[in-house]
């Protein structure tokens, strides 16, 4: 029932009673009121009528007024009515009674008058009085049959009333109850005691009690007990009135021992201001919170997920603000989380250009729905690091939201491969140089050696004996260039040893001083406890000359070289940024110069061969290329700091050396004096008919052979001596390692001096590996050399 409709009632119930208490009430004063005007007027109207009678005697006058008594008595003696108890008097003016007629009425009594007018001249009055008691007696019988009817009214008012009330409340019920069991809860009523009073079907469904199991029972007898205080303090809330409406959640208990997880809220009901019960509204939510605890559960599986990735995951809003970044994006930004959320990720980590890359939308995605592109960032620190970036938007219900970028740091990858790019540049190179080089090698060895029997045989002080002297000289110097092409590819067979570079720059201050000339000053700052580097001491001098000679023509003007040693240990973040830098100890040698410095580009190429910047004729462009090579060659690494106009540095890494020094070998000296057989096996006819002429002119008797074949067969004759056998090492066929074995087994005690240009580790890359110490002697080579390391092996044996 509606508030309107609980009014309308109430009004009409009132209006009811209020209509019996007026006919109980009302309604005999009414007719006492109607009866008393009615008498009074009666009486009024019959004085004034007796009063004009008497007046209309025409003999009546004021004189004769008390003589004319007995016929006004007479005349009012027939107007007195017994049953009216009323009485009728005539008097005169002075109020004297002068006739009179009737009987004295019984009290209570009303009475009128009206006087008698002789002409305009009162002579006297008529006076009428009647009692009331007949109008009460009939007012109260009135009154009784009011009070009646008034009575019967209020007794049946409430029977209709409680009729109506008692349909009210059927329907009432009828409602709550269809209401109730449409609820898609369960609902539960209960009573002051705490005791269940009412349900719906619903609670059958989520607890397996029947209704009538459950009335009567209390709701703290259901729940599991680890739930019951709680519960018991929620509903004393409500059932108290110190809260409208709790809301809380338990484990119910169903009839067949399982439990399930509801929701409950609970409101009080009040009737006529007072509480008089409570209402129970419970929600099964087992499948719910099962649902919230395996949403949880994947959340932070995602989430373990996202913080366990090897890749930076970061989320952008459409304005760039960080809205999530995992521990990889932490470590590589070195940012917190704390930090970069709520940041602008672009004023912060990127630049602004990056933004549209990053989040500029479907236009730039591939066919997957991801576009990528490689920028870079700035750490906390400052450093910079390369990205690779794969990024897509993160949509809900159709509308762009923001952007989820994946980060791979690629900074160590694409170090690696522009160190892999610099180095098949300088490989390639290095091979053609080398390959140049030991092709070159062979026909000079042929043009020093013959050029060096023609100076034997040249007389003294002829100008053949100059001119062969100045063809040696040129030679010389190509040999030169073609050991430095060597170096660079990393061919020449060279002797390393321990070294102190702190002694060798010592020993080589004045060679460099008069190199760079007086213009220029020299100054040396050794460390004293430098360590110690493994490397031939020749390329020692080669490193130093080069670079001197090229701070020198920075110089033109003059200025200051300063060469200084150090100790460096050079860790993971040094190597980031620096070609085939490793991490490690080494002796750092660095060599600076005050010249005009070079730029960015211009590093970038000044260890390539014949790159030079020097006018036509000043520089073979071979000089840092060799330096270049050397470093490498020997484990070690270069590094260049330079700015125009403010001079260069650099810095020749050498790795410390461990272990015990090595001691220097001893060549032992020796004259161009010879005795023994020599088996001389070459391919190239020039080569080896150069090196057969000079063997006999040292005094050795030579055998020749064209190919390793040929000296196999000779030294299987076993009527043939040989003493040494002279090799070359790549040959057709089978290269001179090979016979060497088969000349193993043959002749175990004769030694083999392979010639070559190659060192060891290119040889090796051709598939030749010794299996025992080889001898080598590198070309071009001259009389005294070849004598000279004859004359080691020999002593050696």
């Amino acid at each position: 029932m509606t508030g309107s409709e609980k009014q309308t009632v109430h009004f009409t119930a009132n209006c009811t009673v209020l209509l019996a208490f007026f006919v109980a009430l009302f309604f005999p004063v009414g007719y006492f009121a109607i009866s008393y005007q009615y008498a009074v007027g009666s009486l009024e109207t019959e004085a004034e009528i007796n009063a004009r009678i008497i007046s209309g005697l025409g003999d009546l006058e004021p004189a004769s007024w008390h003589s004319e008594a007995h016929r006004l008595d007479a005349l009012l003696s027939h107007r007195g009515d017994p049953a009216q108890k009323e009485k009728h008097r005539i008097l005169d003016s002075v109020g004297s009674e002068l006739a009179a007629s009737g009987y004295d009425p019984e009290a209570p009594v009303i009475q009128r008058s009206h006087p008698v007018l002789y002409g305009k001249q009162v002579i006297g009055s008529v006076e009428i009085s009647r009692s009331l008691r007949p109008i009460l007696k009939k007012s109260l019988l009135v009154t009784v049959m009011g009070l009646s009817i008034g009575l019967i009214v209020f007794i049946l008012l409430p029977f209709r009333a409680i009729n109506r009330a008692n349909r009210q409340l059927q329907d009432s019920y009828n409602f709550l109850r269809k209401v109730m069991e449409s609820s898609a809860n369960a609902l539960i009523v209960l009573k002051l005691d705490g005791t269940i009073g009412m349900v719906n079907g619903r609670c059958t469904e989520t607890s397996g009690y029947t209704p009538e199991e459950l009335h009567g029972r209390d709701i703290p007898g259901l729940v599991d007990p680890e739930s019951r205080d709680m519960v018991l303090g929620q509903l004393h809330l409500v059932a108290s009135g110190a809260a409208d409406i709790v809301k809380f959640e338990a484990d119910l208990v169903r009839k067949d021992g399982g439990t399930v997880t509801i929701a409950c809220g609970a409101t009080p009901v009040y009737q006529e201001g007072r509480i008089a019960g409570t209402v129970l509204s419970v929600e099964n939510i087992t499948e719910r919170r099962a649902a919230v605890e395996a949403l949880k559960s994947a959340k932070e599986y995602t989430e373990n997920l996202i913080q366990a990735a090897c890749v930076m995951i970061l989320g952008l809003d459409l304005k760039g603000e960080v809205t999530l970044i995992n521990r990889t994006g932490e470590e590589m930004t070195g940012y917190s989380q704390e930090e970069l959320t709520g940041k602008n990720w672009f004023d912060t980590v990127m630049g602004a250009e990056a933004f549209f890359k990053m989040c500029g939308g479907s236009q730039l995605a591939n066919d997957d729905g991801m576009n990528a592109f490689e920028g870079q960032i700035v750490t906390k620190a400052g450093a910079m690091r390369t990205i690779s970036w794969r990024n897509s938007a993160i949509v809900e219900k159709g509308v762009r939201i923001g952007t989820l970028c994946f980060g791979i740091d690629i900074t160590e990858h694409r170090k690696i491969e522009a160190q892999l790019r610099h180095s098949q540049k300088m490989e390639s190179i290095g091979q053609l140089a080398g390959g140049v080089a030991h092709d070159f090698n062979n026909m000079l060895s042929v043009m020093l050696g013959y050029a060096q029997l023609s100076l034997l045989e040249a007389p003294e002080a002829t100008p053949l004996r100059l001119y062969l002297q100045e063809i040696i000289k040129a030679g010389e110097r190509s040999r030169d260039m073609v050991r430095k092409l060597l170096a660079f590819s990393r061919k020449e067979i060279i002797s390393p040893r321990a070294v102190n570079l702190n002694e060798h720059c010592l020993e080589t201050e004045k060679t460099l001083s008069r190199l760079i000339g007086e213009e220029v000053r020299f100054g040396f700052v050794p460390d004293p406890a430098l360590w110690t580097v493994k490397i031939d001491p020749s390329q020692v001098d080669q490193i130093l000359m080069n670079l001197a000679v090229n701070a020198r023509d920075a110089m033109p003007d003059g200025g200051m070289l300063t060469i200084k040693t150090e100790n460096v240990v050079v860790d993971e973040p040094f190597c980031d940024y620096r070609l085939d830098a490793k991490p490690g100890s080494y002796a750092c040698l660095s060599v600076v110069d005050t010249g005009t410095g070079m730029d960015r580009e211009l590093i970038k190429r000044i260890f390539e061969p014949f790159f030079t910047t020097k006018e036509m004729g000043r520089g073979t462009g071979l000089g840092l290329a060799t330096v270049y090579g050397i470093v490498t060659q020997n484990g070690g690494f270069v590094d260049v700091e330079s700015e125009p106009g403010s001079g260069t540095t650099f810095r020749i890494y050498l790795p410390r050396m461990s272990g015990e020094s090595e001691p220097p070998a001893q060549i032992l000296p020796g004259t161009l004096s010879g005795t023994g057989t020599v088996l001389v096996v070459e391919d190239d006819d020039m080569l080896r008919a150069m090196a057969t002429q000079m063997l006999e002119k040292i005094g050795y008797q030579v055998i020749q052979a064209a190919t390793p074949h040929a000296a196999l067969c000779i030294c299987k004759e076993t009527d043939t001596d040989i003493d040494l056998v002279l090799s070359d090492v790549i040959m057709p066929d089978m290269n001179g390692l090979e016979m060497a074995r088969g000349m193993a087994v043959l002749r175990p005690d004769t030694k083999v001096l392979f010639m070559t240009g190659y060192s060891s580790e290119i040889i090796a890359k051709r598939g030749i590996i010794a299996d025992r110490e080889m001898h080598y002697i590198q070309k071009p080579f001259d009389m005294e050399g070849l004598h000279a390391k004859i004359m080691e092996m020999r002593a050696a044996c």
